[in-house]
């Protein structure tokens, strides 16, 4: 796949000169919460202590109600949205190579399922939890503003304890013997995953039907009556994503998106993106500048 553009941490840190820096934090609002849809390369927690967010990781969408944390794996398209009250909120970035630094176990952060399995990016809080958790962050940020021989070593750490803290706290809201989710509900969420894994190549809902091991009218049925959506609408609003977020890497030209997106030409994805945004590539390329 070619060149993905993506928004690292802040605008404002490309600015400084800490881009080598495997972990940063920052309050949600001045970080990326007033970017449109975009992505990083790190990992990333966020630690909501007041108000509402909405969270928009690829298609899939999640509301977080103070006090609470989520997870964000690197790559996932991401879009914050403000519910209309006030919130207040701070955002951990950290990159797993670094991270990863003298663990054996290289597959460390792949237990942690949460990070991008459907329905768990959100965990909500109880007052001990969050106390404990506030307790981690403000360590953390206690920390990146120094500068002593230790304190990469501390803050991963911190991270270490705030990821099994996230785990414990799924475990304990999701006990083993939970019952099964809706059947419809899981055919609608394998199918999300799979559109995120396959949406350039496939295109055709008897694709995605196949995988599930369903008809393409069974399945076209459930995704209708589950989302409200079709499975075809569910399709092109994942590649319109895409679209938009790589036409914010202005170093891409438009032309080589279309051919990237597996379009024949640039004609047909232009002709793709404006019916349905009411846009050109370009005229929406220049609008958010």
């Amino acid at each position: 796949m070619s060149l993905i553009p993506y928004i690292e941490y802040t605008r404002i840190e490309a600015t400084q000169h800490n881009l080598n820096t495997w972990y940063h934090m920052s309050h949600l609002s001045n970080a990326c919460a007033s970017e449109d849809a975009h992505r990083t390369s790190a990992y990333a927690i966020c630690l909501l202590s007041e108000g509402e967010l909405q969270l928009e990781s690829d298609l899939f969408v999640h509301k977080a109600k103070a006090p609470a944390v989520f997870t964000i794996a690197p790559a996932a398209i991401r879009k914050f949205t403000d519910l209309g009250t006030p919130y207040d909120a701070q955002i951990l970035f950290f990159r797993k190579e670094v991270f990863l630094e003298g663990q054996t176990d290289i597959t460390y952060l792949d237990k942690f399922d949460f990070f991008e399995k459907t329905g768990q990016q959100v965990v909500n809080l109880n007052a001990e939890q969050f106390s404990q958790f506030k307790s981690y962050f403000k360590l953390i940020h206690i920390k990146t503003t120094e500068n002593a021989p230790h304190t990469s070593a501390i803050i991963r750490s911190l991270i270490y304890i705030i990821l099994n803290e996230i785990e414990d706290a799924h475990q304990k809201q999701n006990p083993a013997d939970a019952s099964e989710t809706d059947k419809n509900t899981n055919i609608l969420t394998q199918f999300k995953s799979l559109l995120s894994e396959h949406f350039i190549q496939e295109r055709e809902v008897s694709f995605y039907a196949d995988k599930l091991h369903l008809t393409p009218k069974y399945f076209s049925t459930v995704i209708k009556k589950i989302s409200g959506k079709t499975a075809g609408s569910w399709i092109n609003d994942m590649v319109l994503l895409e679209s938009k977020v790589r036409l914010l890497n202005h170093e891409q030209s438009i032309s080589q998106i279309a051919y990237d997106l597996n379009f024949s030409d640039p004609s047909h994805f232009g002709k793709f993106f404006k019916k349905h945004t009411g846009l050109s590539p370009m005229e929406y390329r220049n609008q958010v500048k």
